[in-house]
């Protein structure tokens, strides 16, 4: 009996047994398991039933150290996750998975987690000026029409959401690195270095009701909700 068999049942095992959907929407594994777990499981399942376990399959490759190598003890080459994640934070370590290409084997160091923390920082304090500049601004009361903004307040409007529509893509796709470059690129280069620069003379200088104060805030307004929810799963 092929030692894969128990594991490759699980889908009686767990998802009829226990009333869950059945095909999975997805099984999730490392690149090594299109013999093993992947197999095993489309073999009983079609046994069984007539069709596959599953209606996706998505593989990972494997964590190596930064030079390529297979991490472990004797080459004193071990990155642990804790370890990041008590240095750095849990949220670097999400982003970092975020930031690779997971189809292939992917490889980290500490210098690529000080580079993804400093991409961290940039979306953390844009998304803190966003905030922190929207505490008299009332959605329901203060917000400008699309129709009433100025050019430049609308091409950011079209750029949001063509963002939102690359985000959402890659997300049904599975491409999350795509999600972390199309983010970081709308925050640190449209958003940070152009369209906020120009904001600070505005929401700093004119009057609390100043239309085009209030017309950047209702784009910073949307702006944040929409990269709250776009960054959510990561």
């Amino acid at each position: 009996m092929d030692v894969w068999f128990d594991s490759g049942s699980t889908h009686q095992g767990v998802l009829v047994e226990r009333g869950m959907k059945y095909p999975a929407d997805l099984y999730l594994e490392g690149s090594d398991q299109y013999r093993g777990w992947f197999n095993s499981s489309l073999i009983t399942s079609v046994a069984i039933n007539g069709h596959a376990p599953y209606k996706g399959l998505l593989s990972h490759g494997f964590v190596l150290d930064g030079d390529g190598r297979k991490m472990s003890k004797s080459l004193g080459n071990v990155i642990l996750p804790q370890k990041v994640m008590d240095q750095y934070g849990a949220d670097i370590l999400r982003l970092w998975v975020a930031s690779v290409d997971y189809t292939s084997d992917v490889r980290i160091s500490l210098d690529m987690l000080k580079q993804i923390s400093e991409v961290y920082r940039k979306i953390r304090n844009t998304l803190r000026f966003l905030h922190g500049n929207l505490q008299d601004y009332n959605n329901d009361t203060d917000r400008v029409a699309y129709e009433d903004l100025r050019e430049m307040d609308q091409y950011m409007y079209m750029r949001l959401q063509d963002v939102l529509k690359q985000v959402r893509t890659a997300y049904d796709q599975y491409e999350f690195a795509n999600v972390y470059h199309v983010i970081n690129n709308f925050v640190a280069v449209e958003l940070s270095a152009f369209y906020l620069d120009i904001a600070k003379d505005v929401v700093y200088i004119e009057g609390a009701d100043n239309k085009a104060r209030r017309a950047m805030q209702t784009v910073m307004y949307d702006t944040l909700l929409t990269l709250l929810k776009v960054l959510t799963p990561i």
